[in-house]
């Protein structure tokens, strides 16, 4: 058993639950608008970047994630412009002058999420298991400041039953012990409904 963590509001971002089905590279672009964290939810961004290597996608680096229907996945590493692991890359990093770095991405469609809800006082209740959700981002994708993961959250008061929303709520970790009310700041397990490589689905009523 683990740490109940759902009276604490401690972000972690987006970790992956289980294995990890697949990984790919992906290309940050120099100067970067928001921060790219560890466990951080990215977005693809359009783009076909140039590399030693040969062309990588690169992934959006001009806004924060949240509502952007284009998920790629989860960051499981953070790296230069050679390959030197980075605890994250910070806005406004150069890089080579073209690439800021690289992360490495937990992009399978099917990939298992663990986060935690935001502090709102309107929790996740567990009759939306089964609706969808949005992630929320602090501004510019801030790290936290003393481990430089991610602070990414679910977004508690964005759940309903429409398919234009990012994430499944699928059930709550089996740590956290919610009543029929979820607490605020409870975990919960969640599959990308909006991905890059599928398609969406309406959420349950």
């Amino acid at each position: 058993m683990g740490i109940d963590m759902s009276s604490v509001d401690a972000a972690f971002g987006f970790e992956p639950y289980d294995v990890v089905l697949r990984s790919q590279l992906y290309a940050v672009i120099t100067a970067p608008t928001i921060n790219v964290c560890v466990k951080d939810i990215v977005v693809h961004g359009s783009t076909l970047v140039a590399t030693p290597t040969g062309y990588l996608a690169a992934i959006e680096d001009g806004s924060v994630p949240d509502g952007d229907p284009q998920i790629l996945g989860g960051v499981i590493g953070c790296y230069d412009e050679n390959m030197k692991p980075l605890q994250y890359i910070p806005a406004a990093r150069t890089g080579n002058g073209t690439i800021a770095g690289y992360v490495m991405v937990a992009d399978h469609p099917d990939q298992l999420w663990i986060a935690q809800e935001d502090g709102d006082t309107n929790a996740i209740d567990l009759a939306e298991a089964g609706m969808n959700i949005d992630l929320i981002s602090a501004a510019l994708c801030a790290p936290n400041s003393f481990t430089g993961l991610s602070t990414q959250e679910l977004d508690s008061t964005s759940a309903a039953n429409t398919e234009a929303l990012q994430f499944r709520l699928l059930w709550p970790h089996e740590d956290d012990t919610p009543a029929v009310d979820a607490s605020p700041n409870s975990r919960w397990i969640v599959r990308a409904n909006e991905h890059f490589y599928s398609a969406t689905q309406a959420g349950l009523a």
